[in-house]
């Protein structure tokens, strides 16, 4: 059942709606195309629906049977491709919803797809299975196994590099060989893997509760504990500065800045009454967005901590927050199937 547990702990300004969407079904992605004018929601129960980013609903592509675990834009917005149980990924026309490939990727499930966002690339994740496809379904080459199933997948914004999250394992790998690059030896389950936007530092959020953060050129690697739940959430700000995490109801913001975070104080942001489940800084700005499992989406400006800036109660809980790639929009989806977006105040 969706867990309604109340509005946050602070009274702030509501967040201006610009429009909001019933699906009936808990979102598992929320992904903005790279040009803004679209917006995809991927379903459990596997349908994925895509509206423009005036709230029209457009077309639903049926997705996969037994549902849908992955969505991801092609760079230049065109295509979309998702992965889901039946073992399968799948390429489909956004414009028209008609699928063009079909890809069997290794394993009975596909839980990860992602499009390079600087080269025609998709990575597919199965099982233990890496594979490399280009959008006409053609299939490059596959990446040595790994050594558990494949937890994670991250692009690196401007490059061929990818990481690839596993437990006991972080590989930082270039599309255009088939030998894994540098990798991280770690004994510990990874669940979400991140790069900062200037490619210089990989951050990982673990089962064990903690926050791993490597630099990239060296090797040399950071440890963060002390979180009270399993970290799924991470965020980076533009400026590859600042690394925003979950694990509690906080949001706990570290300064990678300088000589890193090694023993320093982070920053934290307390007003949600119950424990993250979405972070996203915006692609520009100086604006971060939280949302919990009590439903409420809260903006801030970090450096100004003290308190939320706006904020809204979506019923149930957040399950994604995704900035437009302006920063103009905020789209928020629940557990049980709501889609809203916010318009950000411009005073803000």
């Amino acid at each position: 059942m969706p867990r309604t547990l109340g509005p946050p702990r602070v009274k702030v300004p509501d967040l201006r709606q610009a429009w909001e969407a019933e699906l009936g079904d808990h979102v598992v992605q929320l992904e903005w195309s790279p040009d803004g004018n679209l917006l995809a929601a991927a379903l459990i129960g596997g349908p994925v629906s895509i509206f423009g980013s005036d709230g029209r609903f457009l077309r639903e592509l049926p997705g996969h049977s037994f549902g849908t675990l992955s969505i991801s834009w092609s760079a230049d917005s065109r295509l979309l491709a998702s992965a889901g149980q039946d073992g399968y990924a799948r390429i489909w026309d956004a414009a028209t919803g008609a699928p063009l490939h079909e890809l069997k990727c290794g394993a009975q499930w596909v839980e990860h797809v992602a499009f390079s966002p600087v080269k025609d690339y998709l990575l597919t994740g199965a099982g233990r299975f890496l594979k490399m496809w280009n959008s006409s379904g053609q299939h490059l080459r596959d990446f040595p196994d790994h050594p558990s199933t494949i937890s994670a997948i991250s692009w690196q914004p401007r490059e061929l590099f990818f990481a690839t999250g596993a437990y006991g394992q972080l590989a930082n790998n270039h599309a255009e060989k088939s030998d894994f690059g540098k990798t991280f030896a770690w004994k510990g389950s990874i669940l979400v893997v991140t790069w900062s936007p200037d490619g210089n530092y990989l951050a990982t959020g673990n089962q064990d509760a903690s926050v791993h953060f490597w630099y990239r050129k060296t090797g040399k690697d950071l440890e963060m504990t002390g979180y009270p739940a399993k970290i799924r959430e991470l965020a980076w700000n533009y400026e590859s500065r600042f690394l925003a995490t979950g694990g509690s109801p906080l949001v706990t913001i570290w300064d990678c800045g300088g000589k890193g975070p090694a023993g320093t104080r982070p920053i934290q942001l307390e007003a949600h009454n119950h424990f993250l489940s979405a972070l996203a800084y915006q692609n520009k700005g100086r604006l971060i967005a939280s949302g919990c499992q009590a439903g409420a989406v809260l903006i801030w400006n970090h450096s100004q901590p003290q308190r939320p800036l706006r904020g809204s109660q979506l019923g149930t809980a957040i399950t994604q927050i995704r900035w437009a790639p302006n920063d103009h929009m905020l789209a928020a989806s629940t557990e049980a199937g709501l889609v809203r977006v916010f318009l950000r105040a411009e005073k803000e």
